[in-house]
């Protein structure tokens, strides 16, 4: 007997299933770029049950004939190519074959569509690849796809879908994506029953749409800190909107790019967004919606099964070119922003009336790094270089340097304290401890504090209220991109900036509640909101510095913060006497 077997048709076409259908968002994404490539100016969609009960696509595209309808729903079936060397040519969204195939393996399909002015249309249904019937269907023009019981007949990949929350939040993304990249068509999308998006084509051409868009998917905080850039080089376009330097934010769970429309994750777009803000930065990351136009021809999304990734043919180019797209656009907004300055001081009136002004006078993060007059920066300050006995000894308060560090004369010396890395490291293991005793004071809010996300954002926040309750905060949801904090420990104290970041870490960092650790989910919380509820640049009183640092004495690990970095450093007196080239410390 041989070894070797030809699989069953049926189990060839669930293996091929799983290599494009991931989750629902999967199937949601192949038909929106079916309808797309159909031509389609308004795309309908009705999600159930999170894509598990339904998902349902009706576009107004060039709809399908009886036998075009027939073979649609066979393997390697496409209108996008006939030879090979055509998919290094192609201005579609699909061409592989398999989209609608891989679908109806693995769900209970009904397929109706008609072309213009035909006098009737027809339908398909069938399930797990089996056609089943053939009915006429009303003459309206464009397709309709209704995909129910995903993943009906292989529960095994059913079993590593995530939660409800989880699904949506990528399905909406998925429409916001192809809503960002395809301003010329309509989008409008229901989830169990609740109108989630509506975008109508406006008129006023690429840039009204775009912006109305963003404004609609960012949400207006993060849409008010973006600009428009724009640039070309022979044979490639860029543009767009990214974030301002003084509107970063603290995850990157708003970016997006695309590459002649199709939305990609692409490793060498990102790392030519972030050398595009240099020294910007300062850890924090950029929103974008950036669009990249080039020839068929010099890219290749054929390399991932999904078509999330792509293959350039000059990749220094097009590295160059948005690198620099970005960069000049951004110094023009520092220049004008520094020219108004002047102006402001020429008049009288203050330049901290200017945000962009007061944001680029900051210390920026090299000098910080760099060595000072004395090169107390020029080394990573050690654990050994404090003394052993420090909290044991009485100390001194001395001042506070640029309201961001704590002075403590010591009997051998000079303790220089962060007083943010101080009061995380205080603030995270008193919450531990009451969490882990299930006694978290909680201290309701007079007025809930406010952050807009966006609506797949929002989805991801809400599979945590729960387990967040428990934590000892209450986020509540006031329509489809509003949270609302009305309750939080009472060590933390949150501004709506601050909160709103702090949102926005916890959907994109703690995955899925019920799959992490308790111990991890504790930890990743108490360190975020340790991070999020206190600031740096705060004047600090004696007795409250005096206060900190006998917490700090008492802390388990009083040298590091809870994100691993040094809380305070020593300068002995005989160090101090050297840099002034004494021979004795007094």
């Amino acid at each position: 007997m041989p070894e070797i077997k030809v699989l069953p048709e049926d189990v060839v076409s669930k293996i091929a299933a799983g290599e494009v259908i991931e989750r629902p968002a999967s199937v949601l994404k192949e038909l929106i770029e079916n309808s797309l490539d159909a031509g389609a100016s308004k795309i309908e969609m009705e999600i159930k049950k999170a894509g598990r009960g339904l998902i349902r696509v009706h576009d107004d595209g060039r709809g399908m004939d009886r036998e075009d309808l027939r073979l649609a729903l066979g393997r390697h079936a496409t209108s996008k190519l006939s030879a090979f060397d055509d998919i290094y040519s192609l201005a579609t969204f699909g061409f592989r074959g398999e989209a609608l195939y891989s679908v109806f393996a693995v769900s209970r399909l009904k397929l109706s569509s008609c072309r213009a002015g035909a006098a009737s249309g027809f339908a398909l249904e069938g399930e797990g690849g089996h056609v089943t019937a053939e009915l006429p269907a009303p003459p309206v023009k464009g397709t309709t796809i209704e995909a129910a019981d995903l993943f009906f007949n292989t529960p095994a990949r059913a079993k590593f879908m995530k939660s409800d929350n989880s699904e949506r939040a990528q399905l909406i993304k998925t429409v916001e994506e192809a809503a960002l990249a395809n301003l010329g068509t309509a989008f409008r999308l229901v989830i169990d029953g609740a109108e989630l998006l509506s975008l109508p084509v406006l008129p006023g051409g690429l840039w009204e749409n775009l912006k109305h868009r963003a404004a609609s998917i960012f949400g207006r905080s993060v849409y008010s800190g973006l600009v428009r850039v724009e640039g070309k080089t022979a044979g490639m376009a860029v543009y767009g909107f990214v974030s301002r330097a003084d509107a970063l934010a603290a995850t990157r769970i708003n970016q997006h790019f695309f590459v002649n429309r199709r939305p990609v994750g692409s490793a060498l777009l990102r790392q030519a967004l972030y050398r595009g803000y240099g020294h910007m930065l300062t850890g924090r990351h950029p929103a974008c919606a950036l669009f990249i136009e080039l020839d068929p021809g010099a890219f290749d999304a054929n390399i991932h099964p999904q078509k999330r990734d792509v293959k350039f043919s000059s990749e220094n180019e097009i590295f160059k070119t948005i690198c620099n797209t970005i960069s000049e656009e951004l110094l023009k907004k520092q220049t004008a922003a520094v020219d108004l300055a002047a102006s402001a001081a020429e008049n009288k009136f203050s330049i901290t009336d200017v945000p962009a002004y007061r944001e680029s006078s900051a210390v920026p993060p090299a000098a910080a790094e760099a060595p000072g007059l004395f090169d107390l920066t020029s080394a990573a300050p050690e654990q050994a270089a404090v003394p052993a006995d420090w909290r044991g000894q009485d100390l001194n308060y001395i001042g506070q340097l640029a309201k961001s560090y704590l002075l403590f004369e010591c009997q051998s010396g000079l303790l220089v304290v962060d007083q943010h890395a101080a009061q995380e490291r205080v603030l995270f293991e008193k919450y531990l401890e009451e969490f882990s005793k299930g006694g978290i004071k909680v201290q309701p809010l007079l007025v809930p504090l406010e952050a807009e996300l966006s609506r797949s954002q929002m989805e991801t926040v809400l599979k945590w209220r729960d387990w967040m309750k428990t934590a000892g905060f209450e986020i509540d949801q006031r329509g489809p991109t509003e949270a609302l904090l009305r309750a939080a420990p009472a060590l933390f104290y949150f501004t709506q900036p601050a909160f709103a970041e702090f949102l926005g870490y916890l959907s994109e960092v703690l995955g899925e509640p019920q799959k992490a650790a308790e111990d991890i989910k504790r930890n990743v919380i108490a360190t975020m909101a340790c991070k999020k509820s206190i600031k740096a640049h705060d004047f600090v009183k004696p007795q409250e510095a005096l206060r900190l640092m006998e917490d700090l004495k008492k802390s388990k690990d009083g040298y590091h913060c809870p994100h691993g970095r040094p809380t305070l450093f020593h300068l002995s007196a005989a160090d101090i006497a050297r840099r002034f080239q004494r021979s004795s410390a007094v």
